[in-house]
């Protein structure tokens, strides 16, 4: 989806829903107000806010549970939490730094690597489904921003009901496509808190996002342990989805659920070596040992000519799409078959299934070596395939490039051991996963950075009225140090944004 279409379509859809809010309120103004009332919702112009008290009693009867010991578990992990919060600063101030000072002109992904120390690529991107996520995945993106802003938020609300806060309410905050969600404590009590217990509370929720990203990783580094009952992980490769384009569709075609063995003779037992052996067809152009009768029998050569765009040799109709041109390999000792001549013309699909073994070297067992003389853009592929009981199925047949097999062909690693589970189901898992990591690591450096609106802010105000009493005596110098500060980390925070929405979405289009 064309960038400018995403946010037309949202400003659209925002600009529907404050005109029937200015509409109702005016026509229906007592039973709007009651609906709106009862379910937290409050719309504004471009901005819509829900808040709902309805978790407070939960959230009391889990921070009162448990004895001392669980306690003093929960105050050192909020304690680490806080440690954590201030090691994230300098990470965060870094990265924005990176991605506002990078070259403009070069892509943020190598920019951000060449400043790197360790030339570890760095990238701070803004994530909209349709632009420059799949619009297909966008379920995933809406439960992964649910899961890690409850994560977030839990971990305030469980830190402030330890130290004996009262946890007034919660609520989520939609500023045009930035959701934005928040725990609302009693000020009163918080403020009266010593600065070690309100930065526990600040902190608790980088710390959660942190613990979370910690265990997604876990989950996906043992996803093949936690698989195996269902699941055989890294033997095959299942095909689980076919484009309704793709060239390997069809009848004597790949087919959902078959499990990939070979190509070309090249063993396939993970994504990694399916993509390995598919590159490696164009690099390594097998021999095939078919006997001297077969040949002779289905020879449709014609008059050897060389192709008149790319010189290739051409000893086939050029209409034809079902031939392809053969030479005959030379032996060890350089000699050629005299029962055969040098070049010979022959369906693709009947010799391959005639193959008896694969020649590299020219020597055959049995029958003579030819190779397919193929344009460099253009390869045979026979895949090898099984069905889920593990018997041998037909090999498929395909001439053309691998990228069209990459690209129309989904296979996953998991081959299931039972006909109920599907193989699609661990890899969409995975990519849950995978979407919690990066969203739980990004909302943990974002929320340590100084900025309004962020818990950095928090903590920077905690951090200013906590060590500055002592230098600094009145109450409004100290804000105000607080919020140049937050102003300072604010201002990188928007600069860093309008670069990359400038890389990203702006410049694209001009």
């Amino acid at each position: 989806m064309d960038p400018v279409v995403f946010f037309v379509v949202l400003a659209s859809l925002y600009g529907v829903i404050y005109f029937f809010d200015r509409f109702f309120k005016s026509c229906m103004h007592y039973p709007y107000d009651a609906f709106l009332q009862n379910t937290g919702v409050t719309v504004n112009f471009m901005s819509l806010n829900w808040h709902t008290t309805a978790f407070n009693r939960t959230l009391l009867r889990w921070g009162s549970a448990g004895n001392s010991f669980t306690r003093k578990v929960m105050l050192t992990s909020f304690n680490v939490g806080v440690l954590v919060a201030f090691s994230l600063l300098p990470i965060g101030l870094i990265l924005l730094f990176v991605t506002i000072f990078s070259g403009a002109e070069s892509d943020p992904v190598s920019a951000a690597a060449s400043a790197s120390p360790l030339g570890v690529p760095v990238q701070l991107e803004i994530l909209l489904p349709g632009v420059n996520l799949p619009l297909e995945e966008i379920g995933y993106y809406i439960t992964t921003l649910v899961l890690c802003m409850v994560v977030h938020e839990l971990g305030h609300a469980l830190a402030a009901v330890l130290e004996d806060v009262p946890v007034t309410g919660f609520g989520i905050k939609f500023f045009f496509c930035l959701p934005l969600a928040y725990t609302e404590l009693s000020h009163d009590h918080l403020n009266s808190l010593r600065w070690i217990r309100k930065l526990r509370i600040m902190c608790a929720g980088i710390w959660h996002n942190v613990v979370f990203a910690g265990v997604c990783y876990l989950l996906i580094s043992t996803v093949g342990i936690t698989m195996s009952p269902l699941y055989a992980y890294n033997e095959h490769v299942v095909v689980t989805e076919l484009t309704r384009k793709s060239p390997l569709r069809g009848e004597r075609g790949l087919q959902v659920d078959n499990q990939i063995t070979q190509v070309n003779g090249c063993p396939v037992t993970s994504e990694d070596s399916w993509q390995a052996c598919l590159q490696s067809t164009l690099k390594l152009k097998p021999g095939y040992c078919v006997s001297a009768d077969f040949v002779q029998l289905n020879d449709e050569s014609s008059a050897i000519s060389h192709h008149s765009i790319d010189g290739q040799l051409q000893c086939c109709d050029e209409l034809n799409p079902n031939v392809s041109c053969f030479e005959v390999a030379e032996d060890a000792n350089g000699n050629v078959p005299v029962e055969l001549p040098q070049h010979v013309c022959l369906n693709v699909r009947r010799t391959l299934e005639e193959v008896t073994e694969h020649c590299s070297s020219g020597v055959c067992a049995e029958g003579f070596c030819l190779r397919p003389l193929m344009r460099n853009i253009t390869a045979i592929m026979t895949f090898k395939r099984q069905n889920g009981r593990g018997e041998k199925l037909p090999p498929v047949i395909y001439v053309g490039h691998p990228w069209d097999v990459t690209r129309t062909v989904e296979v996953s690693a998991f081959v299931p051991r039972y006909s109920f589970p599907k193989a699609a189901w661990p890899d969409a898992w995975l990519l849950l996963l995978k979407y919690n990591v990066v969203f739980s690591v990004g909302l943990s450096l974002i929320n340590a950075i100084p900025c309004f609106g962020f818990d950095g802010a928090h903590i920077t105000s905690t951090v200013i009225h906590s060590f500055l009493v002592g230098r600094v005596d009145q109450h409004a110098k100290r804000d105000l140090i607080s919020v140049i500060i937050t102003s300072v980390g604010s201002l990188l925070f928007g600069l860093a944004m309008l670069k990359v929405a400038w890389l990203s979405f702006l410049r694209p289009l001009l």
